[in-house]
């Protein structure tokens, strides 16, 4: 039986030790093949969002049909509210994870920042107050390779790679994400299970408390990983707008 990539798990206590992990000059992220994941809660698993469908409530397609009849509709949609078309299945994959599809895709970034950006992603209640976070608190994933995928060598539905790939960037939001994925065979196989030992394959796990999580997003905040920053449209503002009159006291504008 191959032998596949067993995750490292450690707990950070506060948030600087996180940043000390990250940029220390003894840290083993220095190396530039590191790149990294956050999520909200350190139970999440790396399954991409295709896999964690249900297939008996699918109304009785199972997970291929349903991802290949969610793209076409998605392809046939989407095309009117593009300037350019997308050259091949990669390029819609990318596009339709970053808009919110199931996909067998997960999104990475090549910015520690940014993932625990994601990891603690405030919210906004009705009322205009920052919801609580999770309360298992959160984790950043991060996944070090040297062998990454070459895009114009295959289609993402016919091949039995699982790793790594930089996508053209279709979305400023992956522009503004420092973003690239990871595509999995099998969508509902954890993908450390997929991914072989050698060329340099490694998975470490860093959780944090939803204590941390709150002191993370407040830094965060402070040092500009905000929601305009990693989604840098219309949307991405407004939003931010509402996380910062609920974050911080501001100054308002003197009438003359």
């Amino acid at each position: 039986m191959k032998k596949t990539v067993r995750i490292k798990t450690t707990a950070a206590k506060s948030f600087m030790d996180i940043l000390k992990q990250f940029s220390s000059a003894e840290s083993y992220f220095n190396c530039g093949h590191w790149v990294f994941r956050g999520v909200r809660d350190k139970r999440h698993l790396l399954i991409p969002t295709l896999g964690r469908l249900d297939e008996k409530k699918l109304n009785g397609l199972t997970i291929a049909a349903f991802e290949e009849e969610a793209l076409n509709r998605f392809r046939l949609r989407a095309t009117s509210e593009l300037g350019y078309k997308p050259k091949d299945n990669w390029e819609w994959l990318a596009l339709a994870q970053h808009h919110g599809l199931p996909t067998r895709l997960l999104d990475w970034t090549t910015s520690p920042l940014t993932a625990l950006y994601f990891a603690t992603k405030p919210s906004v209640c009705v009322d205009g107050s920052l919801q609580q976070c999770n309360p298992s608190g959160g984790a950043v994933y991060a996944f070090h390779t040297c062998g990454y995928l070459n895009t114009e060598d295959f289609d993402p539905f016919h091949t039995e790679a699982n790793g790594l790939f930089y996508p053209l960037h279709v979305s400023k939001r992956i522009t503004g994400q420092y973003g690239l994925f990871s595509i999995q065979t099998d969508p509902m196989t954890e993908l450390q299970d997929l991914l072989p030992v050698g060329t340099g394959n490694q998975i470490r796990k860093i959780t944090f408390s939803a204590k941390v999580a709150r002191e993370i997003q407040h830094g965060l905040y402070r040092l500009g990983i905000r929601h305009e920053s990693v989604f840098p449209d219309c949307d991405g503002y407004t939003y931010d707008i509402r996380v910062g009159l609920a974050t911080s006291h501001c100054h308002l504008r003197q009438k003359n």
